[in-house]
């Protein structure tokens, strides 16, 4: 097998090859195609991707970005790397290695991680430790293959009623975002709703980027007496996968439940479009209402630091996080005051 390291759209032969790939790949999502490179969201952060070849077939891809002495692939919400369903699973990470380990060798990197959708054979023979993920870091999974009633049916009790009650009340109306005019409504919403969060907003030339992807994005609102209340953003590939990737909404508007309503819309459309699994994106409890199964992702890192001072680090991490976890309420609720966390 060899590899080859990308760091733009790729020309008309190599897009083919790729395309051709996913739909016999493990994990076909919008950041493991050719449209990694058209996202907005990565400028001045050198996206790469890396395609391992058998014989002149892709047989796996790995998208990331290279910044800050680090090359990062995926996140535990958000895996990047898909290999071929057949193929030699322990000869394509050794290739993925291979080529993340040039990479890292010619710039200096200190670390190397990579977020994978399911353990993969032949990382940890070459030198990277492995971590499951869990709990806040786990994403609820739906299957949408047996359709949307059944897909309903899975919800919450809870979640059934508060959705069938603003349905039948039809205060509040979805619908995909239709013009700029729309989008500019939202992006008021969106710098709102990060103000509060105090984060960093997109700023409304990103946001129409996003929205002018029409073959992996979709953005619906939800629309009271005509005003737009909140939004919600999606990526998807065809007849792969859709993943929850946002949302922004206004405050008072909640007891309309405009955000369930978004959700379950875009379930819909993606069982209309045949779409068999849905990504929540995480874990939390608004999510776990919409059923589903929770999955973990699994994370390969290299720490290249003579001393491995980024192990170290995040060993330190861990043990004060489950330190604090083993405190009485009490005690966490005292440490949280003084924090000012309260």
């Amino acid at each position: 097998m060899r590899w080859e390291i990308i760091t733009n759209y790729p020309n008309i032969d190599l897009e083919k090859k790729w395309f051709d790939f996913m739909p016999t790949s493990t994990y076909p999502c919008h950041y493991t195609s050719p449209g990694f490179f058209n996202e907005p969201f990565w400028e001045n952060r050198n996206p790469f991707a890396v395609l391992v070849f058998d014989k002149d077939k892709v047989s796996g891809v790995l998208t990331g970005l290279h910044t800050e002495k680090k090359i990062v692939s995926g996140l535990a919400v958000r895996p990047q790397v898909s290999i071929a369903k057949n193929g030699n699973q322990k000869a394509v990470a050794a290739a993925l290695g291979e080529a993340l380990f040039s990479m890292a060798k010619s710039s200096g990197d200190e670390l190397v991680s990579v977020y994978c959708s399911e353990q993969i054979e032949g990382f940890e023979e070459l030198g990277f430790s492995v971590k499951k993920s869990g709990g806040s870091f786990q994403v609820m999974m739906l299957d949408l293959t047996a359709g949307k009633d059944k897909t309903f049916k899975g919800f919450s009790q809870t979640r059934r009623s508060d959705l069938r009650k603003a349905m039948r009340e039809n205060k509040v109306r979805i619908s995909q975002i239709e013009n700029l005019e729309e989008l500019e409504e939202l992006h008021q919403i969106h710098l709102d709703w990060c103000s509060r969060k105090q984060i960093e907003p997109d700023d409304f030339e990103t946001m129409k980027k996003v929205y002018l992807q029409k073959d992996s994005v979709r953005i619906f609102i939800a629309k009271h007496d005509g005003k737009i209340i909140a939004g919600s953003y999606f990526r998807y590939y065809p007849k792969a996968l859709i993943e929850y990737a946002g949302n922004n909404s206004i405050p008072e508007y909640q007891r309309l439940r405009p955000n369930e309503l978004l959700v379950w819309k875009s379930i819909e459309w993606a069982c209309n479009n045949e779409i068999p699994l849905y990504s929540m994106g995480a874990s939390h409890p608004f999510l776990q209402r919409f059923g589903g199964e929770p999955v973990s992702s699994y994370r390969y890192q290299l720490d290249c630091t003579f001393l491995k001072k980024h192990t170290k680090k995040e060993a330190v991490t861990d043990f004060m996080i489950k330190t604090y976890q083993s405190l009485p309420v009490e005690m966490r609720h005292k440490i949280k005051k003084i924090l000012g966390k309260e």
